[in-house]
């Protein structure tokens, strides 16, 4: 059985390997041994380095038993401190062939120590992480951005997407011609207030291609409240500068551009698979839902509307698209509003983002259902939630 074993058999018979795949390590067996390749090291000088260390394993079919060799191979020199001095791992210079495409250039020889005598490693494990932890932290506290996750990496360019991270759980559950159904597409965020900026929070972990983000206003005090999580320095910055550079860490194909849509620019979104619009004035609504449904373009308006009652706010979170037949059918109504209400006090509150969550959430499974990844059981153009009664009404298409 040894012969014919592979890490997703190791993996799935032991925990312990599947968390480090899990994590990010980038880790495989081969040749009979456990290897962990690009853990980041210091050599003598300091400089920043990456090996591969191997083991060994003692296998019960697919399970792995307690070591009963302390030893480990590396590819690579030897690791040092942050003074220059060879970590004392044991061991030497050690050319082991662990298959024609890995031949290690050490051994260590690292043993425990409990009550002043040396001791075995209690397991597999422990012996992994007690290499990890002495090889690793000299060069993680010298290079915080060093990492030993080179999983992470390889997975995500493997999947060919702008995604940082490769998307696990729908390869792991089958479901990657779901989720693969964005490769490709060209999204739009109109708007990077409390709803907007909580669109691109979910809509960056998918695969979509590029998302362009359009919005003027800088961060203040009181808009930072409406934006997912805490996004440091943001404040004074522009809104797309400081959410692309936070929303970086998912997707690397963010473009933001510091402007209104207006009628000198408008043109751009022709290049667009699909449109969120998630502005306050009625009017540019107005304007930008007419000239994408006129083209076709599918789109998304969100909004809400909310007013001081006598215990607190009320009112309403919408949705209304995607197409002409949505735009003809609703607009100058509640459910696609044109004008700007004077009494809102939507205006004057800037804590309601489980509001504005809820809201870019509505959108984004509009989105989804208008691509396939999600069903879609009916045809209205709008639907609204009412915040007393979180309850949902639609509105069919006009005839």
């Amino acid at each position: 059985m040894t012969c014919d074993l592979g890490l997703p058999e190791l993996a799935s018979r032991n925990p312990f390997i599947r968390d480090l795949d899990d994590l990010g390590y980038h880790v495989d067996f081969i040749g009979a041994h456990f290897v962990i390749y690009g853990l980041p090291y210091l050599d003598g000088a300091g400089a920043l380095n990456h090996g591969d260390w191997a083991s060994p394993l003692d296998l019960n079919g697919a399970i792995i038993d307690p070591p009963s060799n302390h030893q480990a191979w590396w590819r690579g020199t030897r690791p040092c401190d942050q003074q220059g001095r060879e970590l004392r791992l044991g061991g030497g210079v050690h050319a082991v062939t662990v298959t024609p495409e890995f031949v290690t250039d050490q051994s260590f020889s690292f043993k425990l120590m409990e009550n002043g005598q040396m001791r075995a490693y209690r397991s597999f494990e422990e012996k992994v992480q007690t290499y990890l932890d002495v090889i690793t932290a000299p060069a993680l506290a010298a290079y915080p951005d060093a990492t030993p996750l080179r999983g992470i990496e390889i997975k995500s360019a493997a999947q060919e997407s702008p995604l940082r991270f490769p998307d696990t759980m729908s390869s792991r559950y089958h479901m990657n011609d779901i989720s693969f159904i964005l490769k490709g597409k060209k999204v739009a965020i109109i708007g990077l207030g409390g709803t907007g900026s909580y669109i691109l929070d979910f809509i960056s972990r998918t695969h979509l291609e590029r998302i362009t983000i359009f919005d003027n206003d800088k961060v203040h005090v009181h808009t930072i409240f409406r934006m997912p999580g805490f996004i440091p320095r943001a404040i004074g910055q522009h809104k797309v500068e400081a959410l692309a550079r936070q929303y970086a860490n998912w997707h690397g194909g963010l473009e933001p551009v510091s402007e209104r849509v207006t009628a000198e620019n408008i043109e751009r979104l022709g290049e667009f698979d699909f449109v969120f619009v998630s502005v306050d004035d009625g009017p540019a609504r107005q304007h930008i839902i007419d000239w994408l449904s006129t083209r076709g373009i599918p789109y998304v308006d969100c909004g809400m509307g909310l007013s001081r009652s006598a215990v607190g706010l009320s009112g309403f979170v919408r949705i209304t698209g995607t197409d002409r037949k949505a735009f003809d059918s609703n607009v100058g109504t509640a459910r696609l509003p044109i004008g700007n209400a004077e009494n809102d006090e939507y205006r004057r509150q800037a804590q309601i983002t489980e509001l504005n969550a809820l809201n870019a959430a509505m959108a984004v499974i509009r989105f989804k259902q208008h691509f396939g990844l999600l069903d879609r059981l009916d045809e209205a153009t709008s639907y609204i939630v009412d915040t007393a009664t979180l309850e949902m009404d639609s509105e069919r298409p006009v005839a």
